[in-house]
C-alpha cells in the first residue's frame, strides 16, 4: 500500500480493515467467544536488508515514507478525534531506528 504513494488510498483501506474488524468482533463477542480489538499492527520497521525476508511486512525503507504512511494508517485503523467509539487498537510493532 505504501508503495502506491496515495495517502487517502492508505485511510480508506484501513477504515475499512477496521470496519470489518470490529463488526467480527462485535458478532464473535454475542456468539460467545471474543474476538478482540488490539492489532498489532502496523508493522514500522525500516526495511533495508532482504536477508531478513518478511519485506513484505513493511512499508519499505525509507523513512519520509513510511511516517506518511502510519500517518494515515493509524487514524483510519483507529478512527478519528471525537468518534463516539474507537474502532480498534492499533499497535505499532517493530520501531527501530534507521541509521
Amino acid at each position: 500500500m505504501a508503495a502506491a504513494f496515495d495517502d487517502e488510498m492508505i485511510k480508506r483501506v484501513a477504515t475499512v480493515v477496521s470496519t470489518e474488524a470490529r463488526a467480527f468482533n462485535n458478532y464473535a463477542t454475542v456468539n460467545g467467544s471474543h474476538a478482540g480489538l488490539d492489532f498489532w499492527t502496523p508493522n514500522i520497521n525500516g526495511f533495508r536488508d532482504p536477508r531478513w525476508g518478511r519485506g513484505q511486512e513493511t512499508p519499505g525503507e525509507d523513512a519520509f515514507r513510511t511516517s506518511q504512511y502510519v500517518r494515515q494508517l493509524i487514524p483510519g485503523l483507529q478512527g478519528e478525534k471525537g468518534d463516539k467509539y474507537p474502532r480498534i487498537a492499533a499497535t505499532c510493532k517493530h520501531f527501530g531506528t534507521l541509521n
